[in-house]
């Protein structure tokens, strides 16, 4: 095999596994956002229901207390919203919790009036 065909083939190899991490990313940002838009409709029943608010760390939390089916519906929603928050923070050279400051403050925003919100002093109060 000549040098420059083994260098090249040997790149190509090389290259192999970021070109991987790639395209497990991008799946891994499909499966993402195809459960959050599963689960969207119930979280909005919930905030709308004063059961569920977002909190200043980026998360959604209960009120007062869940039910069975609000705890699953929590965890899911805080489990992938985790993992979205270390792909974003990985892809743009910061922390998981920087961005889940950045995405709390664009939900803080983007919340109905009456819905519940807690702040970073660990107080809920309902939007105006």
């Amino acid at each position: 095999m000549k040098r420059s065909t083994f260098l090249v083939t040997m790149l190509a190899l090389a290259a192999m596994p970021l070109a991987l991490t790639r395209t497990a990313r991008g799946d891994e940002l499909d499966t993402l956002k195809q459960r959050f838009q599963e689960r969207y409709n119930a979280l909005q029943q919930a905030k709308s229901a004063g059961t569920i608010g977002e909190t200043a760390a980026g998360y959604v939390e209960a009120v007062k207390g869940a039910d069975g089916a609000t705890a699953q519906l929590l965890n899911a929603e805080n489990g992938d919203r985790q993992k979205l928050y270390q792909i974003l923070a990985q892809k743009a050279g910061t922390t998981a919790d920087v961005v889940a400051a950045q995405n709390a403050q664009r939900n803080f925003q983007r919340a109905r009036s009456g819905e519940y919100l807690k702040g970073k002093d660990g107080r809920w109060y309902r939007k105006q």
